[in-house]
């Protein structure tokens, strides 16, 4: 019974009572009232039990009465019209950020009052068009630079020296179609597809300035290598060099260029097809160096066999009748004297007609000429050079006409003639094959060299070269 009561007293002490004077007074929370003393007597005997009174802070009493969202609440119509906006900039945010930008300047030694007027702008938008205005101009600027930086790169020696032996490579590929009709045109299209080969710099090739600058820079270097093979084939004629030397000397030691039996094969054809360009050539040079008329001491020194010879009334843009080989017309200008087994056939001019062949009895053929196997071989003739040193015969790639057109329309001539031998494509290809190994061959019997050509052949070629070679074809 004393327990119960002592609980009762103590949970009724500390109960707060708001009318009483003893509990926490507003506006001091956390005060403790101090302790009173309280008397209960129960029956005759009295216990005396302080009282310990604690209030949590609280509003003023006469706020008690007015809504909980009142002190959070604000009226739009009484805020300032750009406050909230985050477009706009409060003078504390361009406070704040000039702080910033003069920390980022100072850090980056950048000039601080450029980036102060920038945040002077005031909006966020205004500063979106300075800095697009910004990026235009240094767009452009980076622009002008990269232009000027491609042209100088263009203009150096060291992109000409690369260019250079990537072109030789070109010219100088087995695979070649011809050297001079529309070769600068094919070979700027395969180097728009393979820049990586060529080294061509980024962008260089975007531009339609640079691009026909570099066209004409192509076909600077290509004139100057065609100009240099015929020069030192040329020189091997004289020396008689080896076809070996020739293609090494012409691929120089810096080019990092391999060379191969096909090689050898194009260098060879080119130069037996100038040793028979170069007899047009002769007689210009004697009929201007001697003064005297080649044609009328053709007719003294041959005038028994002139007399017999067939006369013909060909147009003067037809070429020459030469010998056939198993039916099939041979490519080039006519027969090299020096080389009796090297035969070849008719040409056709620039229009694709055909010269008619003529019989031993010096009557026009005519209605035999038609490219079948059974047409008529004829003989030699001893006055026909091939190159209109006999009268009649019409004149045709001599010094007015560029040996490499002549070098084009022989081999045009020998593709005819591999086309006429088989209606298979891979049979085609053997056989035009065929024929260079055979010029080849000519070639290293009559100027065979000081090395062995077994040890001078590469097994491998560097990988910009087989790509020229397997892929300027066309």
């Amino acid at each position: 019974m004393g327990t119960s009561f002592t609980r009762s007293v103590r949970d009724r002490s500390i109960t707060p009572d708001p009318s009483g004077s003893r509990h926490l007074s507003v506006g001091e929370p956390g005060n403790i009232s101090r302790p009173q003393s309280s008397r209960s007597t129960h029956g005759n005997e009295g216990i005396e039990i302080p009282s310990l009174g604690i209030q949590p802070p609280s509003s003023p009493t006469s706020s008690l009465d007015e809504p909980i969202s009142i002190g959070v609440r604000r009226r739009r119509d009484n805020e300032p019209s750009d406050h909230g906006d985050p477009t706009k900039l409060t003078p504390q945010r361009m406070k704040h950020l000039k702080m910033h930008a003069k920390k980022g300047c100072d850090e980056h030694e950048v000039p601080h009052e450029e980036v102060m007027t920038f945040i002077d702008s005031g909006s966020i938008f205004y500063m979106l068009v300075d800095l697009k205005i910004t990026l235009v101009k240094l767009c452009q600027g980076n622009k002008a630079t990269r232009m000027q930086e491609l042209k100088d790169a263009l203009e150096s020696k060291d992109f000409e020296n690369g260019l250079y032996n990537c072109l030789f490579a070109c010219m100088s590929s087995p695979n070649l179609t011809a050297y001079v009709t529309d070769t600068q045109c094919h070979i700027m299209d395969f180097i728009v597809k393979n820049r990586d080969v060529f080294k061509i710099p980024p962008g260089l090739l975007d531009d339609v300035e640079l691009r026909a600058q570099l066209g004409k820079v192509v076909t600077k270097l290509l004139t100057n290598i065609c100009s240099a093979i015929k020069t030192a084939l040329t020189t091997s004629i004289v020396k008689r060099t080896s076809v070996a030397d020739v293609t090494r000397s012409l691929a120089r030691s810096g080019s990092g260029m391999e060379v191969d039996s096909t090689h050898w094969n194009r260098i060879s054809l080119l130069r037996r097809l100038l040793r028979i360009f170069l007899i047009g050539d002769l007689r210009d040079k004697v009929t201007c160096e001697l003064n005297i008329d080649v044609e009328q001491l053709e007719r003294e020194l041959f005038d028994a066999d002139f007399d017999n010879a067939p006369r013909t009334d060909v147009n003067p843009s037809q070429v020459p009748t030469g010998t056939q080989v198993n039916g099939s017309h041979a490519p080039s200008a006519g027969r090299d004297q020096n080389d009796p087994d090297m035969t070849y056939g008719p040409l056709t001019d620039q229009s694709g007609v055909q010269q008619d062949d003529l019989d031993t009895n010096g009557e026009d053929n005519e209605s035999n000429m038609s490219g079948s196997a059974n047409g008529v071989v004829l003989l030699d003739d001893p006055l026909d050079s091939r190159f209109g040193l006999v009268e009649g015969m019409p004149m045709r790639y001599n010094s007015t006409i560029k040996f490499w057109n002549f070098v084009d329309h022989s081999l045009l001539m020998m593709r005819k003639m591999a086309i006429e031998s088989s209606p298979i494509v891979t049979e085609q290809e053997k056989e035009l094959q065929k024929l260079f190994i055979e010029i080849f061959q000519a070639d290293l019997a009559e100027f065979p060299g000081s090395k062995k050509v077994s040890k001078l052949i590469s097994k491998t070629n560097p990988r910009w070269q087989t790509t020229i070679q397997s892929g300027l074809i066309w």
